[in-house]
């Protein structure tokens, strides 16, 4: 749901400038593999699975230093949901994302609220 959500909203306030559709298609390439990410680990998590069942979008687009560090981690969903904080805000200073500031923290709360769902779900 909120996490679903949040994603949908980002591709939405993307900007249609044309000179930046480059930059809109790498913020939606990368959001999308950072969001399925956290899905992904989020979902195995709960199960207390390390199966296959539950697989990413490729990710070897990110630079080495980022996928050594989230190889390492344990805690790979909130490293890749701050990792898409930080996309957002960066998105939000270069103009790839054309939203009013206080609509775009809309966006923060569906993150946070998708991860307070997965920690509540880890209890049961």
């Amino acid at each position: 749901g909120v996490w679903l959500n949040g994603c949908s909203n980002l591709i939405a306030f993307c900007t249609a400038d044309e000179s930046k559709r480059e930059a809109v298609e790498e913020f939606q390439y990368l959001l999308s593999r950072l969001i399925s990410l956290v899905v992904c680990h989020s979902l195995r998590d709960i199960s207390g699975q390390e199966s296959s069942r539950f697989q990413h979008l490729d990710v070897s687009a990110l630079d080495p230093a980022s996928l050594r560090y989230l190889e390492a981690t344990s805690a790979k969903q909130y490293v890749a949901l701050q990792w898409i904080q930080r996309l957002v805000v960066e998105g939000a200073r270069t103009g790839v994302l054309n939203v009013a500031p206080p609509i775009l923290s809309r966006v923060f709360q569906e993150l946070s609220i998708g991860i307070v769902h997965f920690i509540d779900a880890q209890k049961l």
